[in-house]
């Protein structure tokens, strides 16, 4: 039977009930984990760097890299069941490459300050529809069955939008609270309201698609679940050991760790990602308002 790129490759009855042997995971975790930090840690420091070689070698380069890699697994019968994961790793660099180009037009176009609470979401509000025309656009070409990547309503799609919609609703409720803790009054909070709840949720649908809902499916037929879901949330904890709106940048990573754990599991059980998105945009919460009111959180 032909199979897609998006397709999971078939394996054996008992592979498929127990999941992949201890001794069949250690390559494709490393393989995996390599080509995960290399895809979000160099384009992290990039969009920050001030030296357009960096970024060209940066933006160019990955998705030359991998697009090498998925032709590599296509024509080596070795390597073929690592396809569908390479050609996500093709889709989310060229979608990285849309936004180093383009995210700040709609900006720039509307004449607003980058560092402002309206710039700041319109940014990211750009990102994610770059992100989604990547995803659609090369997904088509590459045959992938959006099915794969938890774009639909899952199989248990109540239960996930109530858990999103509790998370959220949990997340910013403490958002509030801390913020008063921090001097930051519910006024201005409001005055903030429609650019936090822009940024927060085209954040929690970016990053829940671009780091869990394209990789967890394609790295499940040689990892297994959890260490796919383990593997995923260790490189987007890693991913935020930069940031500097937090002050205890340890502690943000560990608890950003637990959180990418509950998320993947989320998205496993739910087969979809409208849950975690939703509960990723309220945890995004505080950490807009710190950022917009000028401090740590």
């Amino acid at each position: 039977m032909a199979t897609h790129a998006g397709d999971s490759i078939p394996v054996n009855v008992e592979k498929t009930n127990r999941g992949p042997k201890i001794a069949d995971r250690i390559l494709p975790f490393f393989i995996f984990l390599i080509c995960s930090l290399l895809l979000f840690e160099p384009p992290f420091f990039a969009f920050n760097s001030t030296s357009k070689r960096f970024q060209i070698v940066t933006f160019l380069g990955l998705p030359l890299l991998f697009s090498m890699m998925a032709m590599l697994a296509r024509w080596n019968r070795r390597f073929m069941e690592y396809l569908p994961a390479f050609c996500s790793f093709v889709i989310v660099s060229i979608g990285l490459l849309l936004m180093w180009l383009l995210d700040d037009f709609p900006r720039r176009w509307l004449g607003l300050d980058p560092n402002g609470p309206s710039g700041r979401a319109i940014i990211k509000v750009s990102d994610a529809v770059l992100l989604l025309l990547a995803v659609v656009v090369l997904g088509k070409l590459l045959q992938i069955d959006f099915n794969s990547i938890y774009l639909r309503k899952g199989s248990r799609p109540g239960l996930g939008i109530a858990i999103g919609l509790a998370g959220f609703a949990l997340m910013a409720a403490f958002a509030v609270v801390e913020a008063h803790g921090m001097g930051i009054t519910n006024r201005r909070i409001l005055g903030w309201l429609p650019w936090i709840l822009s940024f927060v949720l085209a954040n929690g649908f970016f990053e829940e698609l671009m780091y869990r809902g394209l990789f967890l499916r394609k790295f499940e037929p040689l990892l297994g679940a959890r260490l796919a879901n383990l593997l995923i949330a260790f490189v987007f904890a890693v991913g935020h050991a930069g940031v500097t709106y937090s002050e205890d940048v340890l502690a943000f990573v560990a608890i950003t760790l637990v959180f990418a754990l509950i998320w993947g599991y989320l998205m496993q059980k739910t087969g979809s990602l409208w849950g975690s998105a939703l509960f990723h945009a309220g945890a995004d919460t505080l950490i807009m308002i710190g950022i917009f009111a000028g401090v740590k959180t």
